[in-house]
């Protein structure tokens, strides 16, 4: 599941950050300035790893805490 949260995270951010360059590569395109995208990529790989780190511990802590009570605390069951 975290796997999934970080991955899924990891490709919204991607995805909003090729249509803002490419927003911005067709807007240059009419002004006839003829450029090509450059990314920071150390930077990119920072805040990509910084998203995953928070992303599993996010989910990670929570599920650790549910799983030390008993199942039948956890459904609010009297014994």
């Amino acid at each position: 599941m975290a796997k999934t949260v970080v991955v899924v995270g990891a490709v919204l951010g991607l995805v909003v950050a090729v249509l803002n360059l490419a927003g911005m590569w067709a807007a240059l395109r009419l002004l006839s300035v003829h450029s090509a995208p450059d990314l920071p990529w150390t930077p990119l790989a920072g805040v990509v790893a910084t998203c995953a780190v928070l992303a599993v511990t996010a989910s990670v802590i929570p599920a650790g805490l549910v799983l030390r009570r008993h199942a039948a605390e956890s459904a609010g069951v009297r014994e």
